[in-house]
This record gives structure tokens, sequence and C-alpha cells, in this order.
């Protein structure tokens, strides 16, 4: 059987468009939290298979790539439902989505779930503020902020 080899042109603008968007992909169309908003600080390495996940999660969220921190969550969620460090960095993901009311929810569910862990309720408070204000709900911002503030 003999094969056909077929000579490829490469269309120049073709070529221009995919490697734009190539670019774009991998550089502009990251969301990043704005400069001065603090971010949470990095999971604590757990032995545990959502302890993994929820390192490569951070990682995700890190780099900007939010769908994916949200699968690897969704994962992880389901060995751990009441993993509260899930529970956070979910939120962290759904507000770098720019769905600040499921960020809120997720920080509610956070809080629920974090006992004594003071920090991690205080950065929830923290998040729950700023998703607050971009929602334009300033006075449930600044319940947050002193809520945040409040947790010792």
């Amino acid at each position: 059987m003999k094969r056909e080899s077929r000579s490829h042109k490469w269309n120049p603008l073709w070529v221009t468009g995919l490697l734009f968007a190539l670019n774009l992909l991998l550089h502009g169309c990251a969301s990043r939290p704005p400069a001065g908003e603090p971010m949470a600080r990095p999971p604590a390495q757990e032995k545990t298979a959502a302890g993994g996940l929820l390192a490569s999660a951070h990682q995700s969220v890190q780099a900007g790539q939010f769908d994916r921190a949200e699968v690897t969550l969704e994962r992880a969620l389901r060995v751990e439902p009441r993993n509260a460090r899930l529970w956070h960095e979910m939120a962290l993901v759904k507000y770098g989505q720019e769905d600040y009311g499921q960020a809120v929810q997720f920080c509610l569910k956070a809080n629920s779930l974090a006992g004594r862990d003071s920090a991690l309720v205080r950065q929830n408070w923290q998040l729950m503020s700023r998703a607050y204000d971009k929602m334009g709900k300033m006075d449930k911002a600044e319940q947050a902020r002193m809520k945040a503030e409040a947790v010792n």
C-alpha cells in the first residue's frame, strides 16, 4: 500500500494567530489577585491523599490556573469533605474566578469546620471582606474586616 506524502504549506497568518493565542493562554489570561491583596499562606503539607491534592491545587491557584485547581479540589473534597483548608482553597479559587458570592459561601463553610484554627478563620474573614468589596457590599465588607481583626 502506497502512502501519499503531502507537502504542508503554513499560512503565516494562521501561525501568527496560533502563536498569539498560545501566548495569551500562557501569560495574558492568568487571573491573579491584585498586587496589594495578601495571598493565603501555602497549605501545610499533609500526608494524606487530600493533602497532596490540596498542595497541587494551591500551586494551580498561585499559577492562576483556577479551573484546574477547582477540579483538583473537588476530588479532594470527595475524600475529605470536613477539611476546612480544602474549603478555604476552594474559596480562593472562586475568588480568582470572580465568583465572589461562592467565595463567601466557601469561606463560611471553612469557618464552620475550622475549629480552633484562628489563622484560617482570620484568612477566611479577610477573603470574605475582599469578596464583599468586589460585590459592592461595603457594609458587609467592613463587618468581615472587623471580624478578621477580632480573631485571636
